[in-house]
């Protein structure tokens, strides 16, 4: 086995996973499947902040097959990615630079198909039904949420000028 140019520092494990849990069990009841949410728990927390297969698998108390279709999602998702670390053949994975910021464009995205829908389902109707309003109501909320993630974009941006991670 090649020797490994990296490892994890482990202050006080069992506080990493009642965070890691505890975020699983947030993310399970917003319906992500929970260990998910306690890999990403997980790579909140750990440091380094890249973790290979077999550490999130032992740090997890989890099966090496269950973190890996956790990480093929979560991939997916964009949420993770890999990582290389030199001087190790392992793959390693980190939570994606930039991630919370592309969930809340997603939810922008979302939000202007949403109103796009109602506009279209609005048009499907006659000018003088008077039953429209679930639709109304449907594109109005939209296009306000979209207004606003656009909005909270902007304003995270200029954030991150005047006052950069701490």
């Amino acid at each position: 086995m090649a020797s490994d140019a990296h490892s994890t520092q482990i202050p006080d494990p069992p506080t990493w996973q009642r965070y890691a849990e505890e975020v699983g069990q947030f993310l399970e009841n917003e319906g992500m499947p929970r260990i998910h949410g306690r890999v990403l728990g997980w790579l909140l927390v750990s440091q380094p902040a890249h973790q290979s297969a077999e550490e999130l698998a032992t740090g997890l108390a989890s099966s090496r097959g269950s973190i890996s279709m956790a990480m093929q999602s979560l991939q997916r998702a964009g949420a993770v990615e890999r990582f290389a670390v030199a001087g190790s053949r392992r793959t390693y994975y980190r939570m994606r630079p930039g991630f919370w910021l592309t969930e809340a464009s997603q939810k922008a995205r979302l939000a202007r198909q949403w109103t796009e829908l109602a506009d279209r389902g609005l048009k499907l109707l006659p000018e003088t039904d008077n039953d429209t309003q679930r639709l109304r109501e449907t594109r109005d909320v939209y296009a306000f949420l979209s207004e606003q993630y656009e909005r909270i974009e902007e304003l995270w941006r200029l954030r991150q000028k005047d006052h950069p991670p701490t």
